[in-house]
């Protein structure tokens, strides 16, 4: 009979079980389809309550590693999670994608079908599958707002507009505060899709200069008085590629220029937040001048596409005219999966797993990347690579992908490669810790080398 043997003293009970399960499963000490012992039994043997036994066997089956079979009892489950590895890997070749920024992987199939009982039996369904407000349910935009109030300030359920994930957020963003010829300020790397923003609705990107501490005030300043500037696009935490977060007082600095410029500030703030984060978004120092945007993509799910858009109250309606030119509403059966997670404690205990699963695979990088000067953030599993010398971003990544493992070249992220910063973005997933051991000691070996020359030919 499997015993779990040395309980984490600092976890709850259930969830210490769950974690010794979890290891076992990991080390190969339990296989794909042994049987775990009847919940009564281990109870028993552990001196807990059967309570807390089918709270871990629950946690286990939410995380993908159990299957609970009616008659028969709780049998490990190792196959969804290792076909998604395999799926990791891009082509038979062995290529590891390193380069995609996803959340480490939890499978969640067991706890979806659970929800969606639950919410068939338990919630008001009435409207999900009709036109119904394109700002959102009142009740869901209430609960929405209260796990916001996690992330560092007070909203309000009647500037709240739900929206299909942060991307459409950010396509009614800019949908609703520009227009074509605008002037719109990027931080000098940035989230790639604002390139394609800028194609489409027809405006100006201008790029702004960073450092180690996230977006530079000053290089802002400068860029407002060369230009005229509509709006500010940036990511003052966990920033996507470098992994920098702003100081208050820089956040401060914006929030102050927004004000003496006239701009707006678009804040795109969909990374985890450490429990123990003190960190206020600009939208808590000046509400009035940003335009927050969020989403669970990266916190709860990437499939639970569910976005969070709050405009300055004065902008509201014109902000709905938008998001009802781009998608009428989001859709209200998404959102009740998200609000049904947030109010039994699944949203907050999904963000534990993923911030125990974060801390592992850094924990990894700081072994196999040791001597090399790469960047992260606790809160994120995307690493930054700073290149100097020989090495160009994109020679860099290409050298790497003929050794089978796949990154992010800065010119991806740049506004303007001729003057941007060089580097390669990392994005740590939990493929195994041999395949991942490998593929970070590639890049260190490459990192450690030299280009090869060009071999030119007439």
């Amino acid at each position: 009979m499997w015993i779990p043997e040395n309980l984490d003293p600092d976890l709850s009970c259930y969830r210490a079980i769950t974690e010794c399960l979890v290891q076992d499963v990991t080390s190969g000490k339990l296989a794909d389809g042994d049987k775990l012992p009847p919940m009564r039994e281990l109870a028993d043997h552990l001196g807990v309550t059967v309570g807390t036994v089918l709270r871990a066997y629950n946690l286990a089956e939410q995380r993908g590693i159990l299957v609970k079979q009616t008659g028969r009892g709780s049998f490990v489950r190792k196959g969804k999670t290792e076909a998604w590895q395999k799926q990791q890997l891009l082509d038979e070749t062995g290529t590891v994608d390193l380069s995609r920024n996803a959340p480490p992987f939890i499978n969640l199939e067991a706890l979806l079908r659970r929800s969606l009982m639950e919410i068939s039996r338990d919630s008001n369904l009435d409207g999900m599958l009709e036109y119904g407000q394109s700002q959102g349910l009142e009740r869901h935009r209430e609960i929405l707002c209260q796990w916001l109030g996690g992330r560092g300030f007070t909203a309000d359920p009647s500037r709240i507009i739900i929206t299909g994930g942060a991307q459409q957020a950010l396509t009614t963003a800019l949908g609703a505060l520009t227009s074509p010829g605008d002037t719109v300020l990027v931080e000098e790397l940035s989230y790639p899709g604002i390139k394609n923003f800028a194609r489409f609705f027809g405006i100006n990107l201008v790029p702004v200069a960073l450092d180690e501490g996230g977006l530079l005030p000053a290089s802002v300043e400068q860029a407002c008085l060369r230009n005229s500037v509509k709006a500010l696009y940036c990511m003052p935490f966990a920033h996507n590629p470098t992994t920098a977060t702003m100081s208050e007082e820089r956040r401060a600095e914006i929030a102050g220029m927004a004000d003496r410029y006239g701009f707006y500030v678009v804040e795109d703030d969909v990374n985890p937040r450490p429990f123990s984060s003190a960190f206020k978004p600009i939208a808590a120092l000046n509400p009035e001048r940003t335009v927050y945007i969020s989403s669970l993509s990266k916190t709860i799910s990437p499939g639970l596409r569910v976005g969070i858009l709050m405009p300055p109250a004065a902008l509201l309606s014109q902000f709905l005219a938008a998001s009802q030119t781009t998608s009428w509403m989001a859709p209200p059966l998404m959102a009740e999966v998200a609000c049904h997670w947030i109010k039994d404690g699944t949203a907050t205990e999904l963000e534990r797993q993923r911030a125990t699963i974060t801390a592992n695979l850094l924990d990894q990088a700081a072994q196999s990347l040791a001597g090399i000067p790469y960047r992260h953030h606790v809160a994120t599993s995307h690493l930054w690579l700073p290149l100097s010398g020989p090495w160009k971003a994109v020679e860099f990544a290409e050298a790497l992908s003929s050794r089978g493992v796949r990154v992010s070249p800065s010119e991806l992220f740049a506004v303007d490669p001729v003057s941007a910063p060089s580097g390669v973005r990392i994005n740590l997933t939990n493929i195994g810790e041999e395949r991942l051991h490998k593929s970070l000691s590639s890049i260190v070996e490459l990192w450690n080398s030299k280009p090869q020359a060009t071999n030119f030919q007439m």
